[in-house]
């Protein structure tokens, strides 16, 4: 009987001590748990803001016609790789082409008109000098007459002639200098090209010139397409958007952190990222490029009135842009709207809250409107040489 009762009290006595040794053990782990997280957070964590309210952002470039017309041909689909200055749409261009048939004759017609008044000019010339002479003559011619009149040997009829003759002369050289000071005020002594009706038909001709080249939509970028809505055989107005391109080499990240996050975020500051759509095997890497001067709410198309009665408080997000690398999205491409999960780390304070640099440098640029304007200046010279070519000199 006292050994059993020996054995329960050694039994009960093994139990509490293991009981008490689990306990130890649970608040070992416990403690070393929170020094590793106190460790860890002094060390790493405390440095780090992150958010997954994070998303995809780029460049949608809307392509427009820039005159209208009928939708002839279309080369592209949604999702279509498309080079810079590829034909992307063509449109019928029957009325571009009659417009700068139209407009040739026009110019070919003024510079013909301007000529005929340059030649009309050198005909009034020697017309004046020929009025000088008749006037001089009719002067002489009443100057005797006016001896002989004195002398009463010719009749009051014919010193009247002399006269009216005199006046006549004097009159018609006033005719022809006038209208050659008017032929004067039309040319003014200036070059042909330059001569304001022969500019005004040159404006005219390379309007025309532009809209037929326009007749061919050319991509202004190299991307994807999105959003197609021309359709063929469609009349299209200028200005009509036809489709979106979208270069994914001008994308970047549009972090919203919350308010109490961006104290210590800094410009410049490098920034670790993984995407939804790739999982975390794939980590991008980044730098903070700006800080957007207003949360979405204050820039939204109804702001929030924070003023009224019912207020109450919200968190507020602020847009954080991201710069990504070039080279990892060649690799890996984003796509816009795409879900990122972003880390900053915020241990370099020496970056400024806003840029003060303003930005002088073109970012974005596109020379698919430069058009080969001495193809143009050849046009020009060869009309001119046309209708100048069979004028006497």
């Amino acid at each position: 009987m006292e050994n059993d009762i020996e054995q329960d009290f050694d039994l009960q006595k093994n139990k509490k001590s293991a009981r008490v040794k689990k306990i130890i053990i649970l608040a070992l782990i416990f403690i070393i748990t929170g020094l590793s997280y106190v460790i860890y957070w002094y060390t790493f964590s405390r440095f780090r803001q992150s958010t997954d309210n994070a998303y995809v952002m780029g460049n949608q470039v809307a392509i427009h016609a820039q005159i209208g017309g009928g939708v002839s041909s279309i080369y592209v689909d949604d999702n279509d790789f498309i080079q810079k200055k590829d034909v992307i749409v063509t449109l019928e261009s029957i009325d571009a082409e009659n417009d700068f048939g139209y407009a040739k004759n026009v110019l070919a017609k003024v510079i013909r008109e301007v000529q005929q008044i340059k030649l009309t000019n050198e005909k009034l010339s020697a017309s004046i000098e020929l009025k000088k002479v008749k006037l001089e003559k009719s002067q002489k011619d009443l100057d005797r007459r006016e001896a002989l009149w004195l002398r009463k040997s010719i009749s009051q009829e014919d010193i009247d002639h002399a006269r009216q003759d005199v006046q006549i002369a004097l009159n018609d050289l006033e005719i022809v200098t006038q209208e050659l000071a008017i032929n004067h005020a039309l040319l003014m002594q200036t070059p042909l090209l330059a001569h304001p009706s022969v500019q005004q038909a040159i404006f005219k001709l390379r309007e025309a010139w532009l809209n037929l080249k326009r007749t061919k939509i050319i991509a202004p970028v190299t991307g994807y397409i999105s959003r197609r809505s021309v359709q063929i055989g469609e009349q299209i107005t200028k200005g009509e958007r036809l489709m979106i391109i979208v270069p994914l080499d001008q994308v970047w990240v549009e972090a919203n952190f919350k308010e109490v996050q961006l104290k210590d975020i800094r410009i410049g500051q490098k920034v670790t990222l993984t995407s939804d759509y790739y999982g975390d095997n794939i980590i991008f890497n980044g730098k903070i490029a700006g800080i957007a001067m207003g949360t979405g709410s204050a820039f939204s198309l109804l702001p929030a009135q924070n003023a009224t009665g019912n207020w109450i408080k919200v968190i507020q997000r602020l847009p954080v842009r991201i710069e990504l690398d070039k080279e990892q999205i060649r690799v890996n491409p984003l796509r816009i709207g795409l879900s990122m999960t972003v880390n900053v780390d915020t241990r370099d304070h020496s970056g400024k809250l806003l840029t003060d640099i303003p930005a002088r440098k073109i970012k974005y640029q596109t020379d698919v409107f430069d058009y080969d304007y001495d193809e143009f200046e050849h046009l020009i010279q060869q009309i001119m040489q046309t209708n100048l070519k069979s004028t006497p000199k």
